[in-house]
């Protein structure tokens, strides 16, 4: 069957035919001639708009395929890192797009007082991306190798041990706010009478959520000369953008307000339980793991503050012994078993533990990056202005199977 592009190469022929044998002949077009090429010129552009918009469809639904999440719009350019290759890190990815590329290639020598600057969006198909580390991760390996083994895994965050994914838009959904298992075994009835034969009801209170889609962004301002200089910009941004992203998106899924145009976090849930504190620290969070196991839960980790984390490693018996391995010890970071997770948006004398697959985070957009002067007076200042921005939807579909922890003595 005849592509739209071997259509429009078709016609091109014929049209060019028709010219070539007015000229061999040397005349001019006859009136018949004129009106059939006037006619298959039409049928060349219809051909010609059909074959672009084929090709175009073709390398989006390329282009898709390859990013792990998320639509990619017309204007955006993809970094999506091969197969088997190492993650991309935010910076390397921008300075290695094609719109940084040929900003470049017209400004080889620097950017000029004035000069106009337009650079992206650049899609970050790699960017805001988990780790793939489970809890086994954190635990030491039972064969003993000669030398000295250096993990490499980075330490866990709470990006990592939550549910990730993608999401074409906002979305309702029933959130479990509340569960009372009753399972029982039943005796056959004897009578009308018979109370021991009712079948049990199992208690699970639910409420309709609304999970919307919020904008997460950040900007920073940077010199000519830097953003000129491919290795300098993506250190600043390696550093810079991809973290404070991460950091505000950590801080709305634990302390996001529901109101103002902030998504609701898990404090601000309602459903999610409560554990007041108990003697102390590791008994107070052993109990409010009971809670959540008691209603068929698992703990897949532990958030602590920096200022509790550092308070458990600290903590001695009464000969001055350190319980964990002290200043000099190499081992897992866990607490009762399970990991624990350092959050520095989480308020000192709190944690919140339990099944954090539960909480789930969908991108709607992937992380990209714009940079561009057309602000105040930054042409004429030599600066440009920066931007990174990631759009996604966060749920909190079980709050019953996550528990805050009061860790303060009263």
């Amino acid at each position: 069957m005849e592509t739209w592009r071997e259509k429009a190469d078709r016609l091109k022929a014929e049209m060019q035919t028709i010219v070539d044998k007015a000229k061999s002949e040397e005349r001019d077009l006859t009136d018949d001639e004129a009106t059939e090429i006037e006619t298959k010129a039409e049928a060349y552009d219809d051909a010609v708009a059909k074959a672009e918009k084929v090709e175009k469809a073709q390398a989006r639904v390329t282009d898709l395929a390859k990013a792990p999440v998320g639509d990619v719009p017309d204007n955006a350019s993809v970094e999506t890192p091969e197969a088997g290759a190492k993650a991309v890190k935010v910076g390397d990815a921008f300075v290695g797009s094609d719109a940084y590329k040929a900003f470049r290639k017209q400004h080889p020598s620097g950017i000029g007082s004035g000069t106009p600057v337009s650079i992206g969006p650049v899609r970050v198909a790699g960017g805001l991306k988990a780790t793939t580390l489970t809890t086994s991760d954190m635990l030491l390996p039972t064969r003993r190798l000669p030398g000295i083994i250096t993990p490499d895994n980075p330490p866990l965050t709470l990006l990592d041990i939550i549910t990730r994914g993608s999401a074409d838009g906002g979305f309702e959904y029933l959130q479990v706010v509340g569960v009372e298992r009753n399972a029982a075994v039943v005796p056959e009835s004897t009578g009308p009478a018979d109370a021991a034969a009712l079948k049990p009801v199992s208690d699970i209170t639910l409420d309709l959520e609304d999970a919307k889609v919020y904008t997460y962004a950040d900007g920073a301002d940077v010199t000519n000369q830097m953003l000129a200089d491919a290795p300098a910009v993506a250190t600043y941004l390696n550093s810079e953008l991809e973290y404070s992203i991460r950091d505000v998106i950590e801080e709305e899924l634990l302390s996001g307000s529901g109101t103002g145009g902030h998504p609701k976090g898990i404090l601000a849930t309602t459903g999610v339980q409560q554990q007041a504190f108990d003697t102390n620290v590791p008994r107070t969070l052993r109990l409010a793991m009971l809670k959540v196991t008691r209603i068929g839960g698992n703990i897949t980790g532990v958030v602590l503050s920096p200022e509790d984390d550092a308070e458990m490693d600290l903590m001695m018996d009464a000969n001055e012994r350190y319980y964990g391995q002290g200043p000099f010890g190499v081992g897992p970071s866990t607490i009762w078993g399970r990991p624990r997770i350092v959050s520095h948006r989480l308020a000192p004398g709190q944690a919140i533990l339990g099944d954090w697959r539960t909480v789930a985070l969908f991108e709607r957009e992937a992380l990209s990056i714009l940079a561009f002067n057309q602000h105040a007076d930054y042409a004429r200042r030599n600066m440009t202005y920066v931007r990174a921005e990631w759009r996604g939807v966060q749920a909190v579909f079980k709050p019953a199977h996550l528990v805050v922890a009061d860790l303060t003595a009263a």
